[in-house]
């Protein structure tokens, strides 16, 4: 751990992290939702062309978006997500170049579950809730 991150292993949520999985691998996307699942993650999957519209339905805290898309499609799907009210935090799932996207979180397909796990909740720390997901003090 670097003085950089804190530490995050006492807290816990109130709620789980709804994860949004778009891609078109059926295999990844089967196996990744279930392995998410057994870890108390609500996970629903769609495709790439649907995942405006599944983030906001299903109020995604994260999306991961699988990288079988050109770089071009995957920017401008990373940018439209950002544009929505309640924008979730978005890791693009690529097939071994994650330095491709500049300044967008990124993780090699098919990695251990528990880096994936790590990435899921680094970036859900970056997400952007809307006004009425924020407590009023």
């Amino acid at each position: 751990m670097t003085s950089s991150q804190p530490a995050l292993t006492n807290i816990r949520r109130l709620q789980p992290l709804r994860i949004l999985l778009a891609g078109t691998d059926r295999r990844f996307i089967r196996v990744t939702s279930f392995l998410l699942s057994r870890r108390g993650y609500v996970v629903v999957s769609t495709q790439p062309a649907h995942v405006l519209d599944a983030a906001e339905r299903h109020r995604a805290d994260v999306v991961l978006l699988e990288g079988s898309l050109s770089r071009t499609a995957a920017a401008r799907r990373v940018a439209d997500l950002a544009s929505l009210a309640a924008a979730p935090a978005v890791l693009v799932v690529t097939d071994g170049d994650t330095g491709a996207l500049n300044g967008v979180s990124a993780v090699e397909k098919w990695t251990p579950l528990e880096t994936l796990v790590a990435e899921i909740e680094a970036v859900s720390l970056q997400r952007h809730p809307a006004a009425d997901e924020t407590l009023d003090l």
